[in-house]
């Protein structure tokens, strides 16, 4: 077998003269000129849009905003206590409850914290994701989900 088989395959390409360069055997496809032939077909771009001014950011005290970072941490913590609980068989349904205690007050403090942020705040929706999911959480032991 020849290196040329094995470069350039038995279809017949066959060089150009030019390292790297191939041109397509009779009734092949000749890939650069239909790329130069795609590329000046295409139109130009059309000149995108101004993208709409950010909004003013509203005045929080920068105290609320660490309450509610510290409080939705906490909350992600208890839910990671919560977890390793549940995978300990060892623990009855009563030994939760200390957990599930936890995370419904700090559900309530998102809320509480949420409910002074503007509307659209990014906080306020981190809050509102973190407290659903605590809240979740609770209600479905409150239920009897995690007991049996």
């Amino acid at each position: 077998m020849k290196i040329d088989d094995l470069l350039y395959g038995p279809q017949g390409i066959k060089r150009n003269g030019l390292l790297g360069k191939t041109a397509a055997s009779p009734g092949g496809v000749d890939f650069h000129k239909l790329l130069e032939e795609q590329l000046q077909g295409v139109a130009p771009a059309a000149p995108t849009q101004e993208m709409a001014p950010l909004t003013p950011m509203v005045n929080v005290s920068p105290a609320l905003r660490v309450e509610g970072l510290s409080l939705s941490e906490s909350a992600i913590e208890d839910l990671e206590s919560f977890g390793e609980a549940l995978k300990n068989k060892t623990h009855s349904a009563a030994d939760l409850a200390p957990y599930v205690d936890a995370m419904e007050e700090k559900a309530v403090g998102m809320l509480s914290v949420r409910e002074q942020l503007p509307p659209g705040d990014q906080l306020g929706a981190l809050l509102d994701r973190v407290a659903t999911v605590t809240y979740l959480e609770a209600a479905k032991y409150r239920r009897g989900d995690y007991s049996a």
